[in-house]
């Protein structure tokens, strides 16, 4: 992994193995294809022909199964106590499904393998044994492959914007390939959370939270997150979105049933077909939008084939957004000069916690990069420092009692409130 380049670390793997990229298995005419299948339920027979019926419309991801000898499924296990009922993590079944198709119809070797969004020692095991992936392997035969255990180096990576040195497992390159497999959910820092963000879960541990330190704003993290998909591209991605989050996710918005699974080869291309199911314009999500200035994927929906229902048949119409994505949609309108000479400091925002809900866990202290949240034994509660705060949302991210708040100064409060009602 020391020859990383500016196509992307699995291109280069697949070229030593004589795999085929996605790249060079193309659309029709040059389109990024997009599968999107109706599923009604978690019961595996159902979601088993949901994943089916996708993959049959797609030869180019076929292709790329049957020529893949070891493949990782990469879900998406944020939350580390919360089981498959809360909609928070990959469900159990769409994991499942894939991995069945992957060993029994093209004799893949699968591993199970991620790195949970709660940052402290044994949180991903937890995660791996409360999301039912534990289970899932052993039906299936496959392996776990638990990413804060595994041997770590740090990936120079020039082209990198932000993430110039990028630490990941250093035995990675044993798979031939990498499946995203997402959840469908918005996010109140990067606004939706899908396929490209997914691969975060790839930086062990507690080094996530250098990534926050790193680029604590949201344009910054977007460009972060950027970096990490151009280095280590999925050949393939799949999103579960039969029951996804809308409102305050990524961990304490409320469940929405939307009856999707969807694939493609372009995970920036899927990601963007699930945002406009949830109601974005795909070019509004920062993440987005710097994958496509950067080339690295499908943005619009005209340069999309979609085989199988179209977004709007799966769109409800008045899917919750998060509350942070009133104030982008005036910090759009800001030059980035502006924003950098003194509006920022009226957009501020920091961490806060409602003591009616907080359970004093320590989950939140636990979590944060900067060190700004501490327990104090004189109230026996836990307080936040705004002056270290970094409004990264990471605290909100694992808190299983959604007593965290993120309060913002007086023009961003005023922005929301007008806001509100047009986003």
């Amino acid at each position: 992994m020391g020859k990383a380049n500016p196509e992307a670390y699995f291109t280069f793997r697949m070229a030593q193995t004589n795999q085929p990229a996605a790249a060079e298995v193309p659309g029709p005419l040059g389109r990024a294809a997009v599968a999107a299948s109706r599923c009604i339920s978690y019961d595996l027979s159902r979601v088993r022909g949901a994943v089916e019926r996708c993959v049959d419309s797609l030869p180019e991801l076929q292709h790329l199964f049957a020529r893949s000898r070891s493949v990782l499924l990469k879900p998406n296990l944020l939350s580390s106590r919360r089981g498959p009922e809360h909609h928070v993590n990959t469900h159990p079944a769409v994991v499942q499904a894939l991995a069945e198709l992957l060993t029994t119809e093209f004799e893949c070797d699968v591993a199970i393998g991620d790195s949970c969004g709660t940052l402290t020692a044994g949180s991903t095991a937890a995660a791996i044994r409360n999301s039912q992936m534990d289970r899932v392997a052993e039906l299936t035969g496959t392996r776990i492959y638990n990413v804060d255990s595994q041997p770590r180096h740090v990936v120079p990576f020039g082209e990198g914007r932000v993430y110039t040195a990028i630490p990941l497992p250093s035995n990675l390159e044993q798979f031939d390939l990498i499946v995203s497999v997402a959840k469908l959910k918005t996010h109140n820092l990067t606004y939706v959370t899908g396929p490209v963000k997914n691969l975060l879960g790839l930086v062990p541990g507690a080094a996530k939270k250098q990534a926050h330190l790193l680029a604590p704003r949201v344009d910054e993290f977007a460009t972060l997150l950027c970096d990490l998909y151009a280095l280590v591209r999925p050949g393939a991605a799949f999103v579960d979105g039969i029951v996804g989050m809308e409102g305050n996710g990524p961990n304490n918005g409320k469940p929405r049933r939307l009856e999707l699974i969807g694939a493609s080869c372009d995970a920036v291309a899927l990601d963007s077909f699930c945002a406009q199911v949830m109601g974005f314009d795909p070019m509004a999500i920062p993440l987005l939008a710097e994958c496509h200035d950067r080339g690295l994927g499908m943005t619009d929906p005209g340069g999309m084939a979609v085989r199988g229902e179209p977004a709007a048949a799966f769109a409800p119409g008045d899917f919750g957004r998060p509350r942070t994505y009133a104030l982008s949609a005036l910090l759009r309108l800001v030059p980035k000069w502006l924003f950098r000479t003194g509006f920022g400091a009226f957009a501020a925002r920091h961490a806060s916690i409602d003591r009616g809900k907080c359970s004093r866990c320590g989950e939140c202290a636990r979590n944060c990069p900067s060190g700004a949240i501490s327990f104090d034994e004189s109230s026996q509660r836990y307080r936040v420092d705004a002056r270290k705060c970094i409004a990264c949302y990471c605290c909100d991210e694992v808190c299983p009692s959604d007593a965290i708040l993120i309060r913002g100064a007086w023009l961003q409060r005023a922005w929301e409130r007008l806001a509100s009602p047009l986003t």
